[in-house]
């Protein structure tokens, strides 16, 4: 048997390590993983040590709060990958807190994988001058970052983006909206906007209220709409839904909670306000046009403004180099603007089409190199093997 140490952060590196749990356990079934993990993680067969909520804060200021419990899950996770001395540590995104793992236990004889490279290529340029102090090995979900990091000596492989593969990729709307029987023979629906606030219990607090407010003025504006909500937990929904009912049972019987199925609102949908993130590029790849929006503390806004080297800040756009999804940040965040951006969406098949097209495109960038095993089962199979003998 051999053991490897795998930690996500949230929900989409939860999501990203359970695609490649059970890929490698398909070619090599006596591999054990353990770690800090999510739902999907356990349900592919990690042992979870803790869980990767832990570690789901986003923003300067906001972390500050979260650091007691941060750093005890650091020094708790460090002191079991050294007594367990896996063949291999993989980190899943978290780059803040799995890099400083990384480089700990690399100096201890560990060898190190990170699974998504760190975008220092659009902001914080400056981390990557130091990675090769952390891992080993770097698989990049983006086709141009294993040349960005051949100057800081890093290897990498690119392994393409698992949501370029979705199972639901060019399934017709028509076919899920069918599956949504309660729509069915409801003459009153015939648009669908997917609203994804974020993930995190932080997203949620400072974006229900902006949401809910934008979901009001389109639904004045759109009597046919109804809104569905894909939301990763039991807290993060609690808060967005607690958030909805004050606003009336008027509002909130337009509105359709979903636990998870983000891919099924998305590719259901005509158009969506995503909060920025991963959620951006899934919207991208399920060919949903959307309006991009998020914000937080006045603290957190003013020290990455600095840090950013691209004047965008959702995947669509920076891998596009220009930006062709709309972007309402921070004060521009307003119920008012993301409701006539979405509403000018709804209403001009053109630019949803023109949209659509160029994500399109992007996925057919992001798939995978040809081969079997996939690359990124074969970078691990050889970090394994690396490990094993060291």
């Amino acid at each position: 048997m051999r053991d490897v140490v795998i930690v996500a952060g949230e929900a989409s590196g939860d999501q990203l390590a359970a695609h490649l749990v059970e890929a490698v356990r398909k070619t090599d079934s006596s591999v054990r993983f353990f770690g800090v993990c999510g739902p999907k993680m356990r349900a592919a067969g990690v042992e979870q040590w803790f869980d990767s909520a832990t570690l789901a804060v986003r923003g300067y200021a906001e972390v500050f709060s979260a650091l007691p419990r941060i750093f005890r899950l650091k020094r708790d996770l460090i002191a079991r990958v050294k007594s367990l001395r896996p063949a291999l540590y993989i980190g899943v995104d978290a780059p803040d807190f799995n890099l400083r793992v990384e480089r700990q236990i690399k100096a201890h004889g560990v060898k190190t994988m990170h699974y998504v490279c760190p975008s220092f290529w659009a902001w914080r340029a400056e981390r990557a001058r130091r990675f090769h102090e952390s891992l080993d090995h770097m698989l990049c979900v983006f086709p141009f970052e294993p040349a960005l990091l051949a100057p800081y000596g890093v290897e990498a492989s690119f392994v393409g983006h698992p949501l370029a593969q979705s199972p639901l990729v060019g399934t017709p709307r028509a076919d899920l909206r069918a599956s949504l029987s309660k729509f069915k023979d409801d003459e009153q629906t015939d648009e669908f906007i997917a609203v994804l606030p974020g993930s995190r219990v932080s997203e949620l607090k400072f974006h229900s209220e902006l949401f809910i407010n934008t979901i009001e003025i389109v639904a004045r504006a759109r009597p046919r709409a109804r809104f569905l909500v894909p939301l990763v937990d039991r807290e993060t929904r609690a808060i967005f839904e607690s958030a909805l009912w004050r606003h009336g049972e008027a509002i909130a019987s337009r509105v359709d909670l979903m636990f998870g199925h983000a891919d099924f609102a998305l590719r259901a949908a005509d158009v969506g306000l995503i909060a920025s993130g991963t959620a951006s590029l899934e919207a991208a790849m399920h060919g949903c046009a959307h309006v991009v929006t998020y914000r937080v503390s006045a603290l957190t806004h003013l020290i990455v403004k600095r840090k950013l080297t691209l004047p965008y800040v959702s995947l669509p756009n920076i891998l596009a180099r220009e930006q062709f999804v709309p972007e309402l940040l921070q004060h521009d965040a307003t119920p008012q603007k993301l409701a006539q951006a979405l509403i000018d969406l709804l209403e001009d098949a053109s630019s949803r089409n023109a949209m659509v097209a160029r994500f399109d495109a992007l996925r057919e960038s992001l798939l995978p190199p040809p081969g079997e095993p996939t690359p990124d089962v074969a970078a691990v199979q050889a970090m394994l093997e690396r490990g094993t003998r060291g």
